[in-house]
């Protein structure tokens, strides 16, 4: 029976990790990177960790700066690195499973997608990551979903995507990657936050999962 991972990203409060650890998700990403998009120190992670029990702890980078992920790894004694396509895996030198993010664009062709997971293998995993470029409205052009459905056979893949590009039937039932990425996002008050989005792609999401 098919049944797709959850990674959590870009989490920043205790409010989401505590949700998605509820529905069950394997994995929750923290932004360990000074000047990124959704930076948590790592304080604050160590805190956040200290009250979630269940899914394993990523640290989210871009990978260029090595000594600053073994570090993190060493500190908060992280279950895995995600990193960006643009990292070198073979200077990382790490203890723990490398994830690796491939930010989706339109002029990135499926032969050049192949062609970059083969030669990045050391990585646990991908994230195609559709969501970021959501404007861009040709990726059903570029990578249909019966070739999606291919390379998902061929690769350990997760798919971060606004369901505008792929629709939740699409990923489960076409596709089916190895799982699918979900974000975060900030609290509208401490401890207060609308999830009814997120609520009803887990309900669409639970008959597959078995956790």
């Amino acid at each position: 029976m098919y049944n797709p991972q959850i990674k959590a990203s870009q989490i920043t409060n205790l409010t989401d990790a505590r949700y998605f650890a509820a529905w069950g998700a394997e994995w929750l990403g923290f932004g360990l990177e000074p000047g990124q998009d959704g930076f948590v120190a790592p304080a604050q992670t160590a805190a956040i960790k200290e009250w979630v029990e269940g899914p394993k702890m990523v640290g989210e980078f871009s990978g260029l700066d090595p000594d600053l992920i073994r570090q993190s790894v060493d500190l908060l004694s992280l279950d895995a690195v995600e990193v960006s396509r643009f990292a070198n895996l073979a200077s990382l030198q790490l203890s723990v499973p490398v994830i690796m993010n491939v930010v989706m664009e339109a002029h990135l062709e499926a032969e050049a997608l192949v062609d970059l997971l083969k030669t990045n293998e050391a990585a646990e995993f991908f994230i195609l990551d559709f969501e970021k470029n959501a404007s861009i409205n040709d990726f059903q052009k570029a990578f249909p979903v019966s070739w999606l459905s291919g390379l998902t056979k061929q690769f350990p893949v997760f798919i971060r995507t606004s369901l505008d590009t792929y629709s939740l039937k699409e990923i489960t039932q076409d596709i089916k990657p190895l799982g699918i990425s979900l974000a975060g996002g900030e609290e509208e008050k401490v401890g207060l936050k609308s999830f009814d989005e997120l609520d009803e792609i887990f309900e669409a999401l639970e008959p597959f999962r078995m956790v």
